[in-house]
């Protein structure tokens, strides 16, 4: 590990590993907090070293004090699934590999994102490459498994996200001035950039790079730090970014230029992240037959590259979308009215992700189309159960109840809601309503009383619904 300041989760991260490592190297990068004092209550061997703004010169350095046969590289934000210490020690002791795959579950804004790295390798087998988002450069092949790391590095508050933010963006504007050809990182840039939602400059960069990254530069001219691989990853962040800004023209052209380029040079199979780019452009647009067409070739993609993970070294975003394919034809299979087929594919996005919210609010919204109400509800109570439910679902917890004539059930979920948004005059009407319904008469008085007050104010007139209000 490498650490600075991690003392708010440091702790957790060794408990997860201190039943399955032999050694705890710790490489210390300028720690102001407690966190040298935790990883000594662990018992790790603590090495310091002047940060010089490159993560791979820290993480090699803490390389030359390892003495086992394998080591697991792992961050301070990070925690290993207890459940799958025995597959991690079946997996050392299989003699064909020299590194294991991960899949590294990351949250992120009311949703988790699955992608799979090389986190464990057999020692003088492995190096750190790039000063920031480091890769490992490994000879032989890797075994790949669903071993779970959890990381939380990217779900903290807005303040923290902003300071990690900058920093990588000024490490990366770094790493191109040292090499303006450095593909890698001017895909890092744009995807930093796509990630905080700075489309624009997202674009901006993008461009800039392709003017300078070509195909032909990544096949052919030797001396620049380019490949095929970062070359497509260029143009899906660059895709992605048009893709946010509504511009569809731009980010079709985009994809289907890469892809011929990439066929033309004899590249395959066809690159699985931008068809699934494609996909979600057609899906944007309203086009879901051919939507559909792509999540499906999206999904056949995935399985080969998951059965050729063991020799195929490519980086690739998009491995852990199965939960985002499903989630899309289901939902344009019932834009185009086919619900039972289209509540199969939701049901499968959410057995792939439980914690995918939105595959939850379209399952609810299909069901509710054929007036599966009871269904609807089941679903929605679901995410509560899993703590992904936002303001928006306890509202329509509250609606369905109330169409099911359930009247106590719905009262508390829209009194909940209402905490958040008194301002919702309609909503605030359902709860008096409700309260009426329910007998609680004085109740009812002081919401229609609130109800009125609100109209008023805005010149509007008040009206008391004689039944349900929906």
């Amino acid at each position: 590990m490498i650490v600075k300041n991690e003392e708010e989760l440091l702790q957790r991260c060794l408990s997860s590993i201190k039943n399955v490592a032999d050694e705890i190297i710790i490489v210390d990068t300028g720690s102001t907090d407690n966190t040298i004092t935790i990883a000594n209550s662990f018992g790790a061997k603590i090495y310091h070293r002047p940060w010089n703004d490159s993560f791979s010169d820290a993480r090699n350095y803490s390389l030359n004090y390892a003495s086992g046969d394998w080591i697991l590289q792992i961050d301070a934000d990070e925690e290993l699934e207890q459940a799958d210490i025995p597959k991690l020690q079946s997996a050392v002791n299989n003699p064909r590999y020299n590194g294991i795959v991960v899949a590294i579950h990351s949250d992120i804004k009311d949703n988790i994102h699955k992608f799979y790295n090389t986190r464990i390798f057999r020692r003088g087998k492995g190096f750190y490459k790039d000063i920031i988002h480091e890769q490992i450069i490994m000879e032989g092949e890797r075994l790949p498994t669903e071993i779970r790391l959890y990381h939380r590095g990217y779900n903290l508050d807005e303040k923290k996200m902003q300071i990690k933010w900058q920093r990588t963006t000024r490490l990366l504007k770094k790493q191109i001035e040292q090499n303006e050809f450095d593909s890698f990182a001017w895909f890092n840039l744009i995807r930093n950039y796509r990630t905080q939602e700075l489309f624009q400059d997202g674009i901006n960069a993008g461009e800039e790079a392709l003017k300078k990254i070509t195909l032909n530069s990544c096949l052919n001219e030797a001396g620049r730090t380019g490949n095929t691989q970062h070359y497509a990853m260029i143009t899906y962040e660059t895709a992605n970014c048009y893709l946010h800004k509504g511009d569809f023209v731009k980010a079709r052209e985009l994809c289907y230029t890469t892809l011929s380029k990439l066929e033309a040079s004899g590249i395959t199979p066809e690159n699985i992240d931008i068809t699934f780019t494609l996909a979600c452009t057609y899906l944007k647009e309203g086009s879901y037959k051919k939507a559909i067409d792509y999540f499906k070739r999206f999904l056949s993609l995935r399985e080969w590259h998951l059965k050729h993970m063991n020799t195929n070294s490519l980086m690739i975003d998009t491995l852990g979308y199965d939960y985002a394919a499903n989630n899309g034809m289901g939902y344009c299979f019932g834009y185009l009215g086919q619900w039972e087929i289209s509540i199969n594919y939701l049901q499968k996005a959410i057995l792939c992700n439980p914690k995918s919210l939105t595959a939850y609010r379209n399952l609810a919204s299909y069901y509710s189309s054929i007036e599966s109400y009871n269904k609807a509800t089941h679903i929605l109570l679901k995410a509560v159960s899993e703590g992904i439910a936002d303001d928006g679902v306890l509202l329509r917890l509250g609606e369905l109840y109330i169409h099911q004539k359930a009247y106590e059930m719905a009262t508390p979920y829209l009194e909940e809601y209402l905490k958040k948004h008194p301002k919702d005059k309609s909503t605030l009407l359902k709860l008096a309503w409700l309260y009426e319904k329910s007998g609680h008469l004085e109740a009812a008085l002081i919401g229609y009383r609130s109800a009125r007050a609100a109209q008023e104010s805005y010149g509007g007139q008040f009206h008391r619904e004689g039944d349900n209000p929906l």
